[in-house]
């Protein structure tokens, strides 16, 4: 649960000069970043969102020559970063979008776990369409 939403846990305020140290902004830059609404929301939103796992479940897989089979998952941070150890290129890269609308939906103050598009397949073709093989995903975020 998020400090915003616990009233009983006062909200930890961001850490801005961390954050510009990190990114490595000028005072110049840093000051146009907080001033826009948007991009200060999604930087403020992300200490939920690194406490927030996005899933990627297999439900089907044929061909596939990382191996996944059927229940594996694949982990992001709804901030971006790969938890998991054993993945793919081609299943991670279109997890980039489902990261992308956790971090969204927890900048505004929505259920990550709420996107309505939560499948997708990795970017294989498979057999049947000349490539190697495909993998296809359920995506949750705990």
């Amino acid at each position: 649960m998020s400090d915003a939403s616990n009233p009983t846990k006062p909200a930890r305020p961001f850490n801005w000069e961390k954050f510009q140290a990190n990114m490595g902004y000028t005072d110049e830059q840093m000051a146009e970043f907080r001033a826009d609404e948007r991009r200060r929301r999604a930087a403020e939103a992300i200490p939920e969102a690194n406490r927030r796992t996005v899933v990627a479940t297999v439900v089907s897989a044929h061909g596939c020559a990382a191996g996944f089979k059927e229940g594996d998952r694949i982990e992001v941070s709804a901030a971006g970063v790969v938890k998991s150890c054993n993945v793919c290129i081609y299943a991670v890269a279109p997890m980039t979008i489902h990261a992308a609308m956790a971090h969204d939906r927890i900048a505004e103050g929505l259920d990550p776990d709420g996107m309505w598009f939560n499948s997708f397949s990795c970017q294989d073709a498979g057999f049947c369409n000349g490539s190697w093989g495909q993998v296809c995903f359920k995506v949750s975020v705990e």
